[in-house]
């Protein structure tokens, strides 16, 4: 059998939890004897290159389009379906799961129709919510969960106000869109700000045909957490296209072989992209209000390339208790976190099952996160760990000071920690569908 994984980015350019979960399905999958391969573009070169990581060979397609309006709207394909096309030609894999969907140059639903064109069997794995939500939190503007029902007024309505629209502005801008919806015209044509919020509606109306374009063209499709199994239902995706495969870990390190605390001072730590989808700016915000002569802050993790991670640095270099670590490496992520009292997830976005928390959790440390919907299903407030409310600097800081002025919280919180599933367990249950995709009548 011969299965290829493909994604936006991969190893070691960028360590995110999407790129971690490949890695791990891919090499795990070699073990079984299946050939596994990676697949992703090569961003602005019009060549094609391989590279090697960790056994694995990875195919860097040649991906030359210049990015615009015109591609980041889908109006025209990307340049480098033609290479990825010759690829899976020369490859001729028998299965093709994908991981990531983007617009621009990245992997798209054009690419997915390539390769169900191939004749191989062809998976989608969810790692985020953008597919079927437009701003990607699935939190209304009162920063309540929204139920993910994709619905032209509402959705539309939404994404105006994430792009900060007042509220008049944003109902005003709807209704005058679903009206240009009815006509059947489409203002996104216009290369204007003012054309793209009045074809709101059509981008929704777009976004929920996507979905089930993406849906009919799969095979199956792979999710990561029950809740967005139960979000995909209620949008109407038969519930016999969904496999349910959760979380896991590559390697669980056993807990005596782990870090021991050194400090009388708690010891937050953050593990994530410095981005602020990951919401590292909230954390320091709420920890420069604590009293930091009874905690430290360390901070681990890699910069997307914009000045976010500057920005945050010049304002914390005045603050001897918050540490920048840089970038930590894959293997050490459970032995180092170990060391900490809790780790602190302050997602600005929807989760979809983040493998940090099982990280922290094979740690035996309690987690500290936003409540939205991925992060909820694992931690459960005031049991197994703290949830603060969505985009909430003062609640965060509430439950920071909580673990401070509460000596027993933190090792009451420990103490209900389930060690994490094993990719074993991911992997084999991914070699079923496997093999049930292509030996079953």
């Amino acid at each position: 059998m011969k299965v290829l994984q493909v994604l936006n980015h991969f190893l070691p350019s960028q360590t995110a939890g999407t790129e971690i979960y490949v890695w791990s399905l891919a090499r795990k999958l070699q073990e079984y004897g299946v050939v596994s391969k990676i697949a992703i573009p090569n961003y602005n070169q019009k060549f094609s290159a391989d590279y090697m990581y960790d056994g694995l060979q990875v195919h860097q397609f040649a991906e030359p389009s210049i990015v615009d309006r015109s591609l980041i709207m889908g109006f025209r394909k990307p340049e480098g379906l033609v290479s990825f096309k010759e690829y899976i030609d020369s490859e001729k894999p028998d299965i093709i799961h994908f991981h990531d969907i983007a617009g621009s140059n990245g992997v798209s639903i054009h690419h997915i129709s390539v390769a169900k064109a191939t004749g191989a069997k062809v998976l989608l794995t969810f790692h985020l919510a953008g597919l079927s939500c437009m701003t990607g939190t699935l939190m209304k503007k009162d920063n309540s969960l929204c139920d993910g029902k994709i619905e032209l007024n509402k959705c539309a309505t939404c994404y105006l106000h994430s792009k900060k629209v007042n509220n008049y502005s944003a109902h005003l801008l709807t209704w005058i869109s679903r009206f240009f919806n009815y006509l059947s015209i489409n203002p996104t044509k216009l290369s204007t700000t003012i054309g793209t919020a009045l074809g709101t509606v059509s981008l929704v109306k777009q976004k929920r045909e996507d979905l089930y374009k993406l849906i009919e063209i799969c095979d199956k499709v792979v999710v990561l957490s029950n809740w967005y199994k139960d979000i995909l239902i209620s949008n109407g995706i038969p519930q016999n296209k969904i496999i349910s495969i959760p979380q896991g870990l590559a390697s669980i390190s056993s807990v005596l072989n782990m870090g021991k605390k050194t400090s009388n001072k708690l010891k937050f730590v953050f593990v994530g992209r410095i981005s602020s989808f990951k919401g590292l700016h909230l954390l320091v915000d709420a920890f420069m209000q604590l009293d930091k002569g009874n905690a430290e802050l360390h901070i681990y993790g890699q910069s997307d390339g914009s000045d976010y991670e500057r920005i945050l640095k010049e304002i914390t270099k005045s603050i001897n208790t918050i540490y920048w670590k840089g970038l930590l490496e894959q293997s050490e992520v459970v032995k180092t976190i170990s060391e900490y009292d809790a780790l602190c997830l302050t997602s600005t976005t929807s989760e979809m099952s983040p493998l940090v928390i099982q990280e922290a959790f094979a740690a035996k440390i309690p987690v500290i996160a936003s409540n939205v919907y991925g992060n909820a299903e694992h931690i459960k407030h005031g049991k197994n760990g703290l949830l603060f409310k969505f985009n909430d600097r003062d609640d965060l800081l509430n439950q920071l000071e909580r673990c401070i002025n509460e000596p027993n919280l933190l090792a009451g919180l420990a103490s209900n920690i389930l060690t994490p599933n094993s990719f074993d367990t991911v992997s084999k249950q991914h070699l079923v569908v496997y093999n049930q995709l292509l030996y079953s009548n």
